[in-house]
Parts: structure tokens; sequence; C-alpha cells
């Protein structure tokens, strides 16, 4: 149960940081942003396994707390 909940924090401080700099990068185009999604899914995914799950259950991490992060962020974009 602990490493869910500290895996949870950190995906949340990463999302939120995500967030922050495609604020801050409204005018580029499509594929840095892109990129930028797949460096920060990336790094996501290594510390979900360096704090000991496997590859599996990483990925399925990283995914889930991704699709709740962009489920969220389209439901704050109605408002």
């Amino acid at each position: 149960m602990k490493k869910q909940l500290i895996i949870l924090l950190v995906h949340q401080l990463f999302w939120v940081g995500f967030s922050i700099v495609m604020y801050l990068s409204k005018r580029d185009q499509t594929y840095s942003k892109i990129i930028l999604f797949l460096v920060f899914f990336y790094q996501l995914y290594l510390i979900a396994k360096y704090v000991g799950n496997t590859r599996k259950a990483s990925i399925m991490i990283t995914c889930f707390y991704a699709s709740i992060f962009f489920f969220c962020q389209a439901i704050v974009n109605l408002f």
C-alpha cells in the first residue's frame, strides 16, 4: 500500500509539472508536445519500476494515472 501511495504522489507532482509546462508552451507545435508527453510518461514509468513494481504493473499504473490526469484536465477545461 505504501508503494502505491508513493507512486500516486510522485505521479501527481509530475503531472502538475507537465500541465504547467504545457501551459507555458501554448505556441509550440504538436510534435514537440507529444515528445514532451512521452518524456514525462517514460520518466514516470521508470519511477514506478524503481519503487518496486514489475514492468507490467508499472506500465498499467502509469497508464491509469495518465488517463485520470487527462480526464480531470478535460473536465476542468469544460468550465
